[in-house]
């Protein structure tokens, strides 16, 4: 468990501050997630493939798949993984006093 001190010099409770702070920047991932979701939802239903299958599968399986669509495709596939992973460290962190 890593923990962190944090100090403000002018002796004024930054808790609430820190606490918006984790709050603003999973709202901001939480939007990452919904505009990315969209993205991956087009490529879906431009292929009629579910993502989850069409990463399974090689694109060279799936001839109708251009090779720039499946490497946007795939990018936006890593984007949400990454966005998921960092919300839920995110949301793993406890402010202590």
């Amino acid at each position: 468990m890593s923990q962190v001190m944090l100090k403000s010099p002018r002796g004024e409770a930054i808790e609430p501050l820190v606490i918006a702070a984790l709050e603003a920047k999973k709202n901001e991932i939480l939007t990452g997630i919904m505009k990315t979701n969209q993205k991956l939802s087009v490529f879906e239903k431009k292929f009629n493939l579910f993502t989850g299958d069409f990463v399974r599968r090689s694109h060279q399986e799936i001839p109708q798949i251009s090779e720039m669509d499946a490497i946007e495709w795939l990018g936006e596939h890593e984007t949400l993984k990454k966005l998921q992973d960092k919300l839920s460290r995110l949301k793993e962190i406890k402010v202590c006093t």
